[in-house]
């Protein structure tokens, strides 16, 4: 759908403008679907986050401020989402020997798993999503997509 039918505006100002309210538009449309998918398990798409860095670095365990820098989405409330996942049994915290205020985080066979469980319908969902671009025009979007972020920091 053309953005100017999306966001009911008949004029956009310039080719900047235009870019950032495609970009966004789609993020949220993403995100919803993110959203939608994560619910029936419970998870919301930060915590899906989490599992899914956890697995990447396990066995290892991980400290909160690395999680955080390795979000997608930066929350400054890593904690929280980190207690809901240990209350559902998904994340195991441990405070570590060496220095008692670092505490180590690692994915429980619980939240193994969920995302084995989620997997196929995460891997279907992402390509529904992507249904339209073959994989050139993936590879050109996402190209595209990190000169934009060229000066981002943190």
């Amino acid at each position: 759908m053309r953005l100017e039918e999306l966001i009911k505006q008949d004029r956009i100002a310039d080719d900047s403008q235009r870019a950032m309210f495609d970009i966004l538009v789609t993020s949220s449309w993403i995100t919803s679907i993110l959203a939608g998918t994560m619910s029936s398990y419970g998870l919301t798409p930060a915590q899906y986050n989490v599992l899914r860095i956890l697995r990447g670095a396990d066995p290892a365990r991980m400290t909160c401020s690395d999680i955080g820098g390795r979000l997608l989405d930066r929350t400054p409330d890593v904690t929280r989402l980190l207690n809901r996942l240990e209350a559902a049994g998904h994340i195991e915290r441990a405070r570590s020997r060496s220095d008692r205020r670092v505490v180590k985080v690692g994915i429980t066979e619980s939240g193994k798993t969920l995302l084995a469980t989620m997997d196929p319908e995460v891997s279907e969902m992402q390509a529904g999503i992507a249904r339209h671009l073959d994989g050139e025009e993936l590879r050109t979007l996402s190209s595209l997509l990190e000169r934009l972020r060229a000066d981002q920091t943190g």
